[in-house]
């Protein structure tokens, strides 16, 4: 069973090729394949290899130049939006690492979230004033917003016995009071320098927008290759020779082959 069926594969195979040959070198049989015309057989594959080496070279050489191209206009459109991106944070930091919580404060390196029950809101750092103070029962920590809104969040450390609520340690408040206080002035810190670095931000994109020589220059570089291409010697030669032997061909056969 193995041998018939690799019986039948060389025979497809064989008649395939057969095919092929008949197609690539027409006018009959004895032309396809008759000793007598093996040299003009050759004539035609000679030109034919020599024509495809030649196109094959030359869109090489192109392809090159227009990944060059695509690879510039890549690394443009890249750099833009890396410095987007960098203006964006620069604008918008947004709340930045947690640093810590305690009770219903939770400090992150730009913001301040209170949490009252079930609902939230966030208090900007830049300007904010933290202070704490202690009572009977309570400690506190008051925040006083830019806009000097006040807020206050209670802390008990006295419960009664039958009474579930936590109690805070007031070296436990008075060290989260400092870590506001800490992270306020970090924030201060940064949004002034804030100004200066989205003023350089800024400037850099307007450069970077305005840069456009590396696809000035690739452009260039695709165009003088498509230009050498058309007028290569070497290739005009090719194409000459293949007619030439497409010709001769076809006055022998009376028939013209394919390219």
């Amino acid at each position: 069973m193995g041998a018939v069926r690799l019986i039948v594969i060389i025979a497809v195979g064989l008649s395939l090729w057969v095919l092929w040959r008949r197609h690539r070198f027409p006018g009959g049989w004895t032309f396809a394949f008759s000793s007598l015309y093996e040299k003009e057989r050759e004539a035609l594959a000679h030109a034919r290899r020599t024509a495809r080496q030649v196109s094959r070279t030359a869109a090489e050489a192109e392809f090159a130049a227009l990944a060059g191209l695509t690879s510039a206009q890549t690394d443009y459109e890249r750099t833009l939006r890396q410095l987007e991106q960098r203006i964006a944070r620069l604008r918008s930091p947004g709340a930045g690492e947690r640093i810590g919580g305690l009770g219903e404060l939770t400090l992150f390196q730009h913001i301040l979230v209170v949490t009252a029950g079930a609902s939230a809101r966030s208090m900007e750092l830049a300007g904010l004033d933290a202070r704490f103070d202690t009572g009977k029962t309570h400690h506190s920590i008051y925040l006083v917003e830019a806009t000097g809104r006040v807020y206050r969040a209670t802390y008990r450390h006295l419960v009664p016995a039958t009474d579930d609520l936590p109690q805070f340690d007031e070296e436990a408040v008075r060290d989260f009071a400092v870590a506001i206080q800490n992270a306020v002035a970090d924030e201060n810190s940064f949004r002034a320098r804030i100004a200066y670095a989205l003023q350089q931000a800024q400037q850099e994109l307007e450069e970077a927008r305005a840069d456009t020589r590396a696809q000035e220059a690739a452009r260039h570089r695709l165009a003088q290759v498509r230009q050498r291409n058309q007028q290569d010697p070497h290739r005009k030669a090719a194409e000459s020779e293949l007619e030439g032997a497409l010709e001769d061909w076809k006055n022998l056969t009376g028939c013209k082959p394919p390219k």
